[in-house]
């Protein structure tokens, strides 16, 4: 009896220590608003640290996938949109809080040559 109140209270404590992850709708445009990808992120974060993965739409159909690697500090998120299936490169993303919006975050994402803005939300 002694063994498995052990085994359970360390599970627990393993699993609040663990990452915490989050579903995100997302939203990426091009500068004049007009929506390119849609979709969602699966956002974990561990302290500062986060990191995720995308699964998007594009407007013409096609899957668009990345992975997201970064952080969280002082409520901003700065993460890098790894490995992107679209034709742009070194993208970061800077996310601050929407005023007014509960987990809402939104910010440019500047990639080599453009940038989009990207509007993501927790579900």
């Amino acid at each position: 009896m002694i063994k498995l109140a052990l085994t359970t209270a360390l599970a627990a404590a393993a699993f609040s220590a663990s990452a915490y992850a989050a579903q995100w709708n997302v939203t990426e445009a091009n500068k004049a608003g007009i929506k390119r990808a849609q979709g969602t992120w699966t956002v974990a974060t561990e302290g500062d640290k986060v990191s995720g993965k995308s699964e998007m739409q594009l407007d013409n159909g096609s899957v668009l996938t990345y992975k997201l690697e970064g952080e969280l500090t002082g409520g901003v998120y700065t993460l890098k949109l790894v490995d992107r299936t679209d034709s742009k490169k070194n993208c970061v993303w800077t996310g601050k809080p929407v005023e007014g919006a509960h987990n809402v975050y939104m910010g440019e994402a500047v990639c080599d040559g453009e940038k989009i803005v990207i509007r993501g939300g927790q579900n």
